[in-house]
């Protein structure tokens, strides 16, 4: 991780379209503790995404069963949390932000082998959650969380593959996500602990 990876996320935070939902538009040292805090979480891995070297998403994958999220919906063994914002807002509209969240989507499905990825995009979201629908997301109604009110998404693995084989998906460059950007250890889908 880098100063410039720290600078390029918190300028991100700071964005109006990125700053209602987030909440985390804050001075760069309070920021990068946060990063820092994140990285180091061992239920969490985070990826820059990148469309011809520049960045342009942040993506987080997040294990279900360490987070508050399975309190609010029946969890299943293989779920995956996932955060996701698009930083430049020239990227937020319904051609780029479907290119960008479907890459996501697929990466995290391919790279945990996940059956399904959930998602509690703030309710006032109105660009993410209808393209969350459009890739076969289905939402489980509005749920109240300490700091929001969420969308419940549930991205079924089938439903999202089917979706690609539609002639709805029309392949253009799509984005690369850099793994390597962050450094993180373990993997955030798991199985249901036995207790």
């Amino acid at each position: 991780m880098t100063g410039k990876d720290i600078d390029i996320l918190h300028t991100w935070m700071q964005l109006p379209h990125v700053a209602p939902f987030w909440k985390l538009n804050v001075s760069r040292d309070r920021f990068a503790c946060y990063l820092d805090r994140t990285l180091h979480a061992k239920n969490k891995r985070v990826f820059l995404v990148y469309v011809d070297d520049l960045p342009v998403a942040y993506l987080m994958a997040y294990s279900i069963f360490q987070d508050p999220i399975k309190d609010y919906y029946e969890a299943k063994s293989g779920d995956l949390g996932m955060h996701l914002l698009i930083g430049p807002r020239e990227f937020l509209n319904k051609d780029d932000g479907l290119m960008l969240i479907r890459a996501m989507t697929a990466f995290l499905m391919k790279k945990y082998e996940c059956g399904r990825i959930i998602g509690e995009p703030d309710v006032r979201n109105r660009i993410v959650i209808p393209i969350l629908k459009r890739i076969g997301g289905e939402r489980f109604g509005t749920i109240t969380m300490p700091h929001k009110k969420a969308a419940l998404i549930i991205g079924d693995r089938n439903r999202f593959y089917r979706y690609l084989m539609t002639k709805d998906v029309e392949f253009r460059k799509e984005p690369k996500l850099e793994e390597d950007t962050f450094w993180k250890a373990g993997a955030p889908c798991e199985k249901e602990p036995s207790n």
